[in-house]
């Protein structure tokens, strides 16, 4: 006959483990914090790349967006809607921050292109998305492109694209002067990427997450 274990004389009944607690923001490992929308991780770590060699803007030690410009000692934050933006693999995300997923983050393309624009281009009077097909009212991450009106009436078309991100992107390389094709190959894994994506999930990322 097995002796059964004699508890503690503070404790009755069987031992209860205590409840695992949901990991923080705070408790995760960098690379676990993304965007909801995320659907390629690798991809927008790409993009991530992409932007800021186009940009000039830089990712400082902490992970915050930073314009080293005006100042490259002491660089100016990028902030958008009154946030400061910070790339979550390079530190903790706090609640006053915004998750740098430009990819992912239609908002932060839109921003970070009408702040671009008032400082290098500001004789940029219009910037608008249109689909490709004529007479169709664009939809969020349609397929369709930028064009980009002068002052003096002159105009830049980007490529069509399905993802309003990768559309400003395109509007971007095109204001540094980059040619067409060198455009197109840089790109083409983006295209190549939502094509598919899209093809798939015709509603987008919410349909891809239901």
């Amino acid at each position: 006959m097995v002796t059964p274990p004699i508890l503690p004389y503070c404790q009755k009944g069987p031992i209860i483990m205590p409840r695992k607690k949901k990991p923080t923001i705070a408790g995760m490992t960098l690379t676990d914090i993304r965007s909801k929308y995320c659907t390629n991780p690798e991809l927008s770590d790409q993009f991530v790349s992409d932007l800021l060699t186009i940009t000039g803007l830089e990712i400082d030690d902490e992970g915050y967006l930073v314009d080293p410009e005006d100042d490259p000692f002491e660089p100016e934050y990028v902030s958008i809607k009154n946030k400061p933006c910070r790339y979550a693999k390079n530190g903790v995300l706090h609640s006053r921050d915004l998750l740098f997923d430009p990819y992912n983050n239609t908002s932060i393309m839109e921003e970070l292109f009408r702040q671009y624009l008032a400082k290098a281009h500001p004789e940029v009077v219009q910037s608008q998305i249109l689909a490709a097909k004529k007479g169709v009212v664009p939809h969020p991450d349609s397929f369709g492109f930028i064009t980009i009106i002068y002052s003096n009436g002159d105009l830049i078309k980007t490529a069509n694209h399905w993802k309003d991100t990768t559309k400003y992107l395109d509007a971007f390389m095109r204001l540094e002067s980059m040619t067409d094709n060198l455009v197109l190959e840089k790109l083409y894994p983006y295209d190549a990427y939502e094509s598919e994506f899209f093809k798939k999930y015709p509603n987008g990322v919410a349909e891809y997450f239901k």
